[in-house]
């Protein structure tokens, strides 16, 4: 019973010392609280590059250190984004801020900052240098330089991540590769900037840009893999422990806002400057302490190769400038681009007229060309009037007899199933001779070029025909064949034929000029053959006459014959030509021409603009 009386005094006095240490460390809280609430509010800005969690980690035990040493202040931690650090800044919403060396020169040369510290590495430097970018990739990936990443997908922070982003957009150009065709692919993905190797480790992406050092000290978290990663042309450089892509720019920097006060920016700066390198908030910052203020002008630089420095301007804002300036050769120039406009505008006027007298002038050689190839059409029925002479007095020859014999069957009162045959014979004559001039009119009329679609075997029938005279009173053989699919041709006829006739002809004075020269055992042989082919049917005529005694007999006025006017060859030349088509001729051994004709089946749009003109012509006349 004594016993658990004496327990219960001991339990009693315990529980009574409990609730006075409890009471006892309220009052110092309260007591501490309201030291803290009579301080002033002092508010840093720092950037969280990892997020707020990581930011209170690495930077908390600096702020403690201030805390410790400048007794007169609170300060307070406030982990930013980028804009958000850019906002606190131009409002004026922090007395101080903590952050990167790029974000301090954009924010630097825009307003009123004053440097109070730089960050040292925990290098064994100890240098001042610690901001860079490395370009992971994953382990297993085949890739090994730049090039090999160039337009595939990378994770970046953003476009305005100085250690990270542009510091290896800037070592892509130095080294002589296009940024645009590099970064073509690029994917931001904002803070925390973890996230970036995350997507790289799950493969997401082919490569990841990021800080200095942050691959290394995620896999010392134990939040990668060792061995999982690896860094994309490393540089070999002595003021760092980790590999990187770039070289490295200054370390982070402690600044004054306008909001900040000088007086208490002198001890900050005594207190930063005075803490070891063993101390907690050197070591959670991993860094070996602080330095005064470094130049930050190879980061200048770098945002002027960009394009980004803060205090650079437009282009056009240097021109004005220059313009206000210099206003007389302002004026100069005014007057000299009024001028250049006015010179531009008559040279237009000049060119519009140039090309519309073009215009007249090239139908008017159409229309010559029409009135010399219609000269030579006429003249071609010159040279065949004996022919077309005789093949009209034959059918007129026969429709006489015919008569002559209706009238004698007549006369002896024949029956009409006698008479009927006899009017039949003459109905066909007459529609023979009515052929024969329905062709003379076709190839002599004056006209314009007609496309149709036609069979070119009646059309070849129909001028052997009319050369059919000359053929047999001079003894010459002409031999047709043909090969390949049948197929109709569009095509303008007339100047079809008109070139057969010429061609023809020229084989009919070759081989009667050959029988001149050598009149014993010789016979006057031409071919005519067709050849259809998978897009243009070809026609080739060959004759063993004397062959060609002109080096170019296709160019006008050239002729070998003395009455010629050498038209011939070159209106045949122009009709193959205008309808995309080629002529050709040669000599053969030992004796004889080749006359080539290429026609598509199809009618090409030469054909189309000759008729544009020639309507145009009519119209205009």
């Amino acid at each position: 019973m004594k016993t658990n009386i004496v327990n219960f005094v001991r339990l009693w006095i315990a529980f009574v010392s409990l609730i006075s240490g409890i009471a006892y460390a309220q009052t110092q809280k309260n007591t501490l609280d309201s030291h803290t609430e009579l301080k002033p509010k002092i508010d840093v800005g720092v950037l969280a590059t990892r997020g707020h969690l990581y930011a209170h980690q690495r930077w908390q035990p600096t702020i403690d250190w201030l805390n410790q040493h400048i007794p007169d202040a609170h300060f307070v931690l406030h982990p930013l984004n980028l804009d958000g650090m850019t906002q606190a800044v131009e409002q004026q919403s922090m007395d101080f801020v903590l952050t990167n060396p790029g974000q301090a020169v954009r924010l630097g040369r825009q307003y009123a900052l004053s440097w109070i510290a730089t960050l040292t590495s925990s290098a064994p430097e100890h240098s001042n240098y610690g901001i860079g970018s490395a370009l992971v990739v994953r382990a297993d990936s085949p890739y090994l330089t730049l090039d090999d990443v160039a337009g595939l997908p990378i994770a970046a922070v953003s476009e305005n991540a100085f250690g990270g982003y542009l510091t290896l957009r800037y070592q892509v150009i130095e080294q002589g590769i296009d940024p645009n065709h590099f970064f073509s692919d690029v994917r931001y993905l904002g803070f925390p900037i973890d996230a970036s190797l995350y997507q790289l480790r799950d493969k997401n992406i082919a490569a990841a840009v990021v800080p200095a050092c942050l691959k290394e000290q995620m896999e010392s978290e134990g939040l990668i893999a060792k061995g999982e990663l690896r860094i994309l042309n490393p540089l070999d450089l002595q003021n760092t422990e980790c590999l990187v892509s770039t070289p490295l720019y200054p370390n982070w920097s402690f600044a004054k806002t306008e909001r900040g006060s000088s007086q208490l920016a002198k001890q900050i700066s005594r207190s930063l400057l005075a803490m070891p390198e063993n101390a907690p908030a050197a070591m959670a910052a991993k860094a070996s302490g602080w330095t005064s203020p470094v130049s930050l002008l190879s980061i200048d630089k770098l945002y002027q190769a960009m394009d980004l420095h803060p205090l650079q301007q437009p282009w056009w804002k240097d021109a004005l400038r220059w313009l206000r300036v210099h206003q007389e050769w302002a004026w100069a120039l005014f007057l000299l681009v009024i001028f250049l406009n006015a010179y531009h505008f008559w040279l237009e006027y000049r060119f519009s007229k140039s090309k519309q007298d073009l215009e007249a002038t090239l139908l008017r050689l159409k229309e010559k060309s029409e009135m010399l190839e219609h000269s030579q059409r006429v003249a071609i029925v010159g040279e065949l009037g004996s022919s077309l002479a005789h093949e009209i007095n034959q059918p007129l020859a026969a429709i006489r007899n015919y008569s002559e014999g209706g009238l004698l069957r007549l006369a002896k009162k024949c029956p009409h199933e006698d008479i009927v045959p006899v009017l039949e014979k003459i109905q066909t004559q007459v529609e023979r001779a009515d052929a024969i001039v329905r062709r003379l009119r076709t190839l002599i009329k004056k006209r314009s070029v007609t496309v149709t679609t036609f069979d070119l075997e009646p059309l070849i029938s129909d001028t052997l025909e009319l050369m059919n005279f000359r053929l047999h009173k001079h003894a010459i053989v002409i031999v047709r064949s043909s090969e390949g699919k049948k197929q109709p041709i569009d095509a303008d006829a007339v100047g079809l034929q008109q070139a057969l006739v010429n061609v023809i002809n020229n084989a009919i004075d070759a081989c009667m000029s050959q029988e001149k020269h050598h009149p014993a055992h010789y016979q006057g042989k031409t071919a005519l053959h067709l050849d259809y082919q998978a897009h243009q049917v070809s026609i080739r005529l060959i004759d063993n006459g004397t062959g060609l005694t002109q080096d170019n007999p296709a160019d006008a006025f050239v002729s070998s014959k003395q009455e010629g006017l050498g038209l011939g060859l070159p209106i045949c030349r122009d009709v193959v030509e205008m309808h995309g088509g080629e002529f050709m001729i040669q000599s053969i051994e030992p004796h004889g021409c080749i006359v080539e004709l290429t026609f598509p089946y199809r009618a090409v749009k030469s054909l189309t603009k000759h008729n544009a003109l020639v309507q145009k012509g009519n119209l205009d006349e």
